[in-house]
């Protein structure tokens, strides 16, 4: 499966030495459902997908080279997310829980792989 963006470096690290150096994730479960999320980049681009009321096409060329990918289309990895966690009232609660992630990475009360270049 492909990355929608670059690897996080700490994935790299922990493959290079993974028992000298643990690779942090963030557990987020909401409505019946467990989200993982490597980066803080992971974790904002989920929450922009759920912010969204409605979607539009998620189905991106292969051209573009944004997304990998050795089909003619392809889709990114939050979009094959369960669908029941489109409807209204559990959106509402996953947006909610992903906000509560964000503020709580940004406040540090939960670490994240640092974006490149940060």
């Amino acid at each position: 499966m492909g990355w929608h963006f670059a690897q996080p470096g700490g994935i790299a690290r922990h493959h290079r030495a993974p028992t000298l150096e643990p690779h942090d994730v963030l557990l987020v479960r909401v409505a019946g459902f467990t989200f993982e999320f490597h980066s803080l980049e992971q974790l904002q681009a989920c929450r922009a997908f759920y912010v969204e009321k409605h979607q539009p096409t998620g189905r991106l060329p292969v051209e573009t080279g944004s997304c990998g990918g050795d089909h003619t289309e392809v889709q990114r990895w939050f979009e094959r997310l369960p669908l029941y966690l489109r409807e209204e009232p559990k959106r509402q609660r996953v947006v909610a829980a992903l906000d509560a992630a964000v503020h709580g990475v940004a406040v540090g009360e939960f670490r994240l792989a640092e974006q490149p270049g940060t």
